[in-house]
This record gives structure tokens, sequence and C-alpha cells, in this order.
């Protein structure tokens, strides 16, 4: 072994352990933008608000947080302002009648895993230690051209490390943290989705059916690919939709309707997989497209 490249391996060694805008669809706007003007923006704040009214209100146990005022878009692309306009609001749920039970969990993981740490920590300073007293050594014999003895040198750290990794691993208390943050994180939060005029909406991979609710053209769900695997995201079409290449779906303008008005409707819900079915069933999808719709 080269004296340089031991002298960085051993060096390696001891550090080892230590508000929206609606733009072009290319993002090309060759028309420039303009404000849009407060009768447009009040005509889409009020579909938003009408369209929420088909959204569920919070189960039991759980709140509507940040449920601000509609915002809707403030300018828009010349290119595109003869097309249906895109706009969208959502609406977040937290479960917050267990909130103390799952910090509990999270608290109780923290301390097992910090005991579970105390206990190793004496073997794994010492081990440090060790490795410190090697790295000079095997440095110091480099640096007279010993290549051989810093070789050994090198060798002993690597042991050493494996030792400091073995004792790591003795517990499962990384383990427990990361089961204990899923049972936190599961069926804490979800959101609905309610979007104005999509240009085409795709569901994700290995999307099926969902029961079809009144009054919408398809529905789909599929697993969100979230932090918490237990997460599904639904996909609800309402209005004039048509099935296009590639699972695409493509919507159809309403004739004679103004550019602000509701063309089609995108629903998306993100909940847990449980309650994913019965939060669809709650959206009164008949009700939101007759208002929006006509």
């Amino acid at each position: 072994m080269k004296l340089n490249s031991l002298l960085a391996a051993l060096a390696c060694a001891v550090t080892a352990i230590a508000p929206a805008s609606m733009a072009h669809a290319d993002g090309v706007c060759n028309a420039g933008y303009r404000d849009t003007t407060p009768a447009e923006r009040t005509t889409m704040a009020a579909i938003l608000e009408a369209g929420k009214k088909a959204l569920p209100p919070a189960p039991a146990g759980w709140a509507i947080v940040g449920n601000d005022p509609v915002s809707v878009p403030r300018s828009l692309c010349r290119d595109s302002e003869r097309n249906p306009w895109s706009y969208e609001d959502t609406r977040y749920y937290q479960q917050v009648g267990d909130q103390d039970a799952r910090e509990k969990l999270i608290a109780d993981a923290a301390a097992a895993y910090a005991a579970a740490m105390k206990l190793k920590q004496p073997r794994l300073d010492a081990i440090t230690a060790r490795m410190d007293k090697l790295s000079k050594t095997g440095t110091a014999l480099a640096a007279k051209g010993d290549t051989e003895g810093a070789a050994a040198i090198y060798t002993e750290i690597t042991k050493a490390q494996e030792e400091n990794e073995k004792i790591l691993k003795e517990s499962d208390g990384e383990q427990q943290m990361a089961a204990a943050q899923e049972k936190y994180n599961r069926d804490r939060t979800m959101n609905i989705t309610l979007k104005i005029n999509a240009g085409g909406e795709t569901p994700g991979d290995g999307a099926k059916n969902l029961p079809l609710p009144v009054g919408a053209r398809a529905a789909f769900h599929w697993l969100s690919g979230g932090r918490d695997p237990h997460e599904d995201r639904a996909l609800i079409l309402v209005g004039q939709w048509a099935p296009g290449g590639q699972g695409q779906w493509q919507p159809t303008r309403r004739a004679g309707a103004a550019v602000q008005a509701a063309h089609v409707i995108t629903i998306s819900v993100v909940a847990d997989s449980e309650r994913l079915a019965p939060t669809v069933a709650a959206i009164d999808v008949k009700s939101l497209a007759a208002a929006l719709l006509h």
C-alpha cells in the first residue's frame, strides 16, 4: 500500500466513528402575464368556497387545520387565458384526540434507546480511544516509510470499526424508534384537494378503481408513496373526462362556459388506507357537480 493511500485510509477510518400564477404548460409565457381582475378573483374564490361545502367535516377526534380563506391566482399567462383557468384549494385535517398517546410512544422509545446507549457508551468510548491511538501510531509509521507496519495498524483499526458496529447493533433501539415513528405518523393527518380545470390527470402506479361516487366520472386509489407506508391516495374525476393513452384522462371544455367557470373538477384525497374509503364516501360529489357544473 502506498504512503499517501495509507495516510488517507487512516484518516478516513477514524473520521468514520465521529401565492400561485397560471403559467403556460411548458413554463414559457410568450405573450406575457397580466393581473387577474378583482371580479375574476371573486368568481374563482366563490367557486372554490362553494366546492368546499361538499367536503366532509372533521371526523370525531379530528380538527380542520389551516382553514384559511381560499387563495386564487393573482396573475395569468396570456398564452392560455382563453383556455379554462386552473386553480385549487386544499383542506387539511389532523388527528387531535390521541396526540398525548402518540407523543408518549416517541418518548418511551427514545428513553429506551438512550438507556441502551448509556450502557454501551463505556465500550464505545474505549474503542474510540484505541482507534485514535492506533491512528497516531499508524501515521507515524507511514511518515517514516514503514508501509508494512502502517498497513498492519490499518488492519487493527478496521477490526475496531467492526467491533464498534457490532456493539451498536446489540439492541433493537433503532428498530423500536422506527416502529414508534410509524405508529406516531399513521392516521394522524389527511387532506383533500379540490382542483378546478386540471389540464389532465394520471392515476398513480398500481391504481385500482374505487366504488364510483354518485356524480363522478371515475375514481381511483393507490399507495401514496409518502413516509407513511399505510397512506393511500384517491383521485376522483367529476365532469366530462375522456380516457387517453398511458393511463391519462383528458378534460372536455363545457360549451359556452366562461374560462373562470368550472369545466371539470378533480378531487384528491390523501389519507390512511383504512380511512380513505369512508372519507371518499363522505364527499358530496353529486351536489358538487350540480353546484359547479351547470
